[in-house]
């Protein structure tokens, strides 16, 4: 029904090919989780990257096409960001966010087979609700520019935002005190991925540290569904190496699942 309506409706400037190659290269989740006025979105937005590759020289190509929008009726911000599926793109995003001062409710990021991924973080502002803080996107921008073309790292700067907000103590949610945090891993034959399921109490910067582990160990993300509710951070994540031909043996995720576990065991330590 979606490729039904959205064939038939004439989007400006997206040809029809692109429409049909959209509905080719995404897997039938994403189509079940989007609707005809997001899909829309973001076949303008592909369009807007696939015409900036014809005008701009190899390093803007670099640049994402964002868009930010405020949702009423969920009380939130919407930001969608469509750029280039690279190693660690997901942990700059949440890192610029991070950055902006603003505090990521959940998220869906998701990539197409010819390497165009969708990402899209549903935040709100440091007092809750849409984001009122006019300089958040310019500050978000900035960030993400500098980490996707001029490949800056993020981390020292989130480090002193975090210790900056602990001393502070400045923690918008509590979870339960019965509450413990946990990490499980597993191999998915069926969908042949790696799925990472986190839940953790939340904290500023606590998804870009959980996806720089993860990318540090040599793991890509190529899914990921967050949410937070009453201070927990309830995170899921399908991961794949990043070098698509080395193996993934048991003493890997091992590894993995106690650094995730010592991350989130200091989160609990933050908030308990």
């Amino acid at each position: 029904m979606l490729h039904k309506q959205l064939s038939e409706l004439a989007i400006d400037g997206v040809p029809k090919d692109e429409i049909e190659a959209h509905f080719n290269l995404l897997p039938e989740r994403y189509f079940i989780n989007s609707t005809a006025k997001v899909i829309e979105l973001h076949l303008r937005m592909v369009n807007q990257l696939l015409t900036q590759i014809q005008q701009s020289d190899s390093v803007e190509t670099l640049a994402p096409i964002i868009d930010w929008c405020d949702d009423h009726d969920t009380n939130m911000t919407v930001v969608s960001i469509v750029t280039w599926d690279r190693a660690g793109l997901f942990f700059k995003l949440a890192g610029a966010l991070t950055l902006a001062g603003v505090n990521i409710q959940s998220t869906r990021a998701i990539s197409r087979k010819d390497n165009i991924t969708i990402d899209t973080f549903y935040i709100m502002g440091a007092a809750g609700g849409v984001v009122s803080d006019t300089e958040a996107q310019g500050i978000f921008q900035a960030h993400i520019k500098d980490a996707l073309i001029h490949d800056k790292r993020l981390t020292d700067e989130i480090e002193c935002l975090e210790a900056r907000i602990k001393s502070q103590k400045k923690l918008s949610s509590m979870p339960p005190e019965n509450f413990r945090p946990y990490v499980e891993i597993y191999n998915e034959l069926s969908l042949n991925r790696i799925i990472v399921e986190v839940k953790a109490g939340d904290r500023t910067g606590l998804l870009y540290n959980i996806s720089r582990l993860i990318y540090s160990l040599g793991f890509d993300i190529t899914f990921a569904r967050i949410a937070t509710e009453r201070g927990i951070a309830m995170d899921t994540f399908y991961i794949e190496r990043i070098n698509k031909g080395e193996s993934i043996d048991t003493n890997d995720l091992l590894e993995l699942r106690e650094l995730l576990n010592a991350l989130v065991e200091d989160t609990a330590s933050l908030v308990l």
